[in-house]
C-alpha cells in the first residue's frame, strides 16, 4: 500500500491526494499521471473531535429522543477512549458520476458501522508518524488500560473479500478508478445504566454517534395511551349519533388524553 507517488523524473516522493489523477512534482515541477488500476493507497481521516467534544457529542446523543429519558443524567461510569479502525474504499465512476463505496476490513465492534460512508474528500495520506503524534494527542488523558495508547485495529478482511462484496452490493457496476485502506478514528464510549453495559462508537472526524444496542424508551406506555383513546373514541363514535354532541363529546375526552400522553413523555 501507498500513500505516494515516486516522480520519474527526479525521484522525489509526492503525497498521493485520494481521488488525483494527475499531479505535478513539488521538487521539479513535472506533470505525473496517476495510474491507480492496481495500486492499493493507504490513508487516514484526521481526527477532528477531540476528547471532551466526543463526550458532549455523546451526551447530546444520550438527551435525545431514541433513548430512555435522562440517560445523559443517569448514565454511570462513562469512559471515552480513542479507537482507529480500518475500513477498505472503492472509488468507482458510474453513469451517474464518481461513486465511494466502503466497506469494513476488520470485524465491526458495532453493526452500524457496516453503514459507514467515508467523507473521500477529506482523506490524507497515511504517514505513520503523523498517525503517531495525532495518536498521541487523542491517548492523553485516557486512564487504566487505554492510558497513553490508542486502540489501533488491524485489518482482517481480505482485499478480494471486500472486492466480492463490491461486486455483490456495489449498484450498476463501473470502472473502479481507486482501491484504497482507510483509517477512520472513532472514539469508543462505554458506559452502564441499570446495571447493564453499553459501548457506543463517536465517529472521530465528524462527532456522528453509532449506537445498535442502548437503553431505549418503553414502547408500552404509548401504546396503552393509544390503545385507550381508541377505545374511548370508537365507543363515542358508535353510542352518540348528533354530530354536535359527538364531536363535543370527543373535545372533552381528547383533553385528558393529551395531558396523559404528555405525562407519559415525559415519565419514559
Amino acid at each position: 500500500m501507498t500513500s505516494t507517488l515516486r516522480c520519474p523524473q527526479c525521484g522525489g516522493e509526492n503525497p498521493l491526494p485520494s481521488g488525483a489523477r494527475l499531479l505535478r512534482c513539488q521538487f521539479c515541477d513535472a506533470a505525473l499521471f496517476v495510474d491507480r488500476s492496481g495500486l492499493v493507497s493507504h490513508y487516514r481521516l484526521p481526527r477532528m473531535v477531540d476528547r471532551r467534544q466526543a463526550a458532549e457529542a455523546l451526551r447530546r446523543w444520550m438527551a435525545g429522543n431514541d433513548t430512555v429519558k435522562d440517560l445523559d443524567k443517569k448514565a454511570e461510569n462513562v469512559v471515552v477512549t480513542p479507537v482507529s479502525f480500518p475500513v477498505w474504499m472503492f472509488r468507482r465512476r458510474s453513469a451517474d458520476g464518481e461513486v465511494v463505496h466502503a466497506q469494513p476490513a476488520a470485524a465491526t465492534p458495532e453493526p452500524a458501522m457496516a453503514d459507514l460512508d467515508v467523507p473521500a474528500g477529506r482523506l490524507v495520506p497515511f504517514r505513520a508518524a503523523e498517525a503517531e503524534a495525532e495518536d498521541a494527542t487523542a491517548a492523553a488523558g485516557a486512564a487504566g488500560d487505554e492510558a497513553g495508547r490508542v486502540l489501533r485495529i488491524e485489518p482482517t478482511v481480505p482485499l478480494e473479500t471486500a472486492r466480492g462484496w463490491l461486486g455483490q452490493h456495489g449498484g450498476d457496476g463501473g470502472e473502479v478508478t481507486e482501491t484504497a485502506l482507510v483509517q477512520v478514528p472513532f472514539w469508543r464510549a462505554t458506559y452502564t445504566f441499570g446495571g447493564r453495559s453499553y459501548t457506543a462508537l463517536v465517529e472521530g472526524s465528524t462527532g456522528v454517534v453509532l449506537a445498535s444496542v442502548f437503553p431505549e424508551k418503553a414502547d408500552a406506555p404509548y401504546w396503552l395511551v393509544a390503545g385507550l383513546g381508541l377505545l374511548l373514541f370508537g365507543f363515542e363514535g358508535l353510542a352518540i349519533a348528533d354530530l354536535f354532541w359527538k364531536l363535543l363529546a370527543y373535545a372533552v375526552t381528547s383533553v385528558p388524553l393529551i395531558g396523559l400522553a404528555w405525562w407519559v413523555t415525559r415519565r419514559v
